[in-house]
């Protein structure tokens, strides 16, 4: 009687519209410094390290609290995490536009990561209360799709609105309209079909069908070799994406090859629409064309691999319609990637832990985000500025980190293969 609960409701889609519209706003926020990094150095006269360890703020308070969200999104449903993990958000916001020194940036930062960091695990956790198992991986293609059209007016639109009224107007608006958008969580919103209560659900989950409570099996299911794999290759691959799309990209585009902001900005744009163009492919690629998952993750890393080589090329190689494609495969391919890690993982973890996991998971990627924003930054400063501009030799040196933590991804994903493999022929 529960599955046609979850696929007939009409609420299901009311659901998933308003959250994603919440989606939005955390990637905004989380590419959003890279376009007006510029103005942020001089508004605050600070320096690349400065400037990245202020950026990354949003992804350290982010991730450590994802164990957290995943606890209180079990205990109090998804609706109220993310409506009043979104009234945070909006604070930082708020903070971050009035900010008076780089002090009070970060502090509002920090509290716009704590805030946006109430949203993912909830949605996972709430899609799979509403829709049917097999939707999983195109709704989580679609969300991510969502999250970066975010992205994608965190560029040149940003740029726009930043010359227009300047980037702290921009951001208290932006503030606005996120507390219009808690109050619509929180009451438009419910957390369960009519027919499948929250006691219903509390009850289901407390065992699985062995009989191990659910502790047990989490236990079990985050000290396994599978789930310290995805790990790092979340920790590697997207924290190295990430920091790229939302610190540098125009930062390093202005300075290899000698765009204006706008139009750096312009390029920049073609990340997250390549995101969002591919996002409804991989699901079928998976389905259809690759045997296993795993190959396609396999396929994925390698072509990423490939990317950050074509960065990391002088500038007279590749030519602005070279970065330009490069910049948008790049995008497409970041999709793949997390589409496919939490397709596995969502294959590979029992149902009724799946947001719990989910949550001691899901900082991995923003972890990364922190250490490479900062590792990054300090290879910035240590080539040094050269006319008020990092060189193209700089950015050169702080992609190879890049590039190198990509290679450490691939190849853990062969272990995950392999491991999987193994799995499935003990089980068959």
């Amino acid at each position: 009687m529960i599955a046609p609960s979850r696929t007939n409701d009409p609420h299901r889609w009311l659901v998933f519209a308003i959250i994603s519209a919440v989606y939005f706003f955390v990637y905004f926020h989380r590419v959003s410094t890279s376009v007006i990094a510029q103005d942020l150095l001089i508004a605050f006269q600070t320096h690349a390290t400065a400037l990245g360890v202020m950026s990354s703020m949003y992804f350290y308070v982010y991730a450590l609290e994802q164990p957290f969200v995943g606890y209180l999104t079990d205990r109090l449903g998804p609706r109220r995490v993310v409506g009043f993990w979104t009234i945070i958000a909006a604070c930082g916001c708020i903070v971050f536009g009035l900010a008076p020194s780089m002090f009070w940036a970060a502090v509002g930062r920090g509290l716009v990561g704590f805030g946006v960091g109430g949203v993912y695990v909830p949605a996972l956790k709430s899609f799979s209360i509403w829709f049917r198992k097999r939707d999983f991986a195109t709704l989580t293609g679609l969300f991510l799709a969502v999250g970066n059209l975010g992205a994608i007016v965190a560029t040149t639109p940003l740029v726009w609105i930043s010359k227009c009224c300047g980037w702290r107007q921009a951001f208290l608006i932006i503030g606005g309209i996120s507390l219009v958008i808690a109050a619509a969580t929180l009451f438009l919103l419910r957390d369960y079909p009519r027919m499948l209560s929250r006691d219903d659900e509390t009850a289901r989950d407390q065992t699985d069908d062995t009989g191990e409570s659910r502790k047990t099996v989490i236990f079990r299911v985050v000290t396994s070799f599978s789930f310290w794999s995805f790990a790092i290759i979340l920790f590697g691959s997207m924290g190295a994406f990430l920091t790229l799309q939302g610190l540098w990209a125009s930062p390093f585009l202005m300075s290899a090859y000698g765009l204006e902001l706008t139009q750096a900005s312009n390029l920049n744009m073609l990340i997250p629409i390549g995101f969002v163009i591919f996002s409804p492919l991989w699901g079928w690629l998976g389905n259809q064309v690759f045997r296993r998952k795993t190959d396609l993750l396999m396929t994925l890393l390698a072509l990423m691999i490939l990317v950050w080589l074509a960065i990391i090329m002088p500038a007279h190689m590749l030519g602005i319609g070279g970065v330009s494609a490069v910049m948008f495969v790049s995008g497409g391919l970041a999709c793949g990637i997390a589409t496919t890690v939490w397709t596995l993982v969502r294959e590979t973890t029992p149902q009724h832990i799946l947001g719990a996991a989910s949550g001691f998971l899901n900082p991995f990627p923003f972890f990364g985000v922190a250490v490479f924003q900062g590792i990054t930054g300090a290879v910035l400063d240590w080539v040094g500025m050269r006319n008020g501009m990092y060189p193209p030799v700089a950015f050169r040196y702080a992609f190879v980190i890049c590039l190198l933590a990509t290679v450490i991804c691939l190849i853990f994903s062969l272990f995950v293969a392999r491991h999987l493999s193994r799995k499935e022929q003990e089980t068959a």
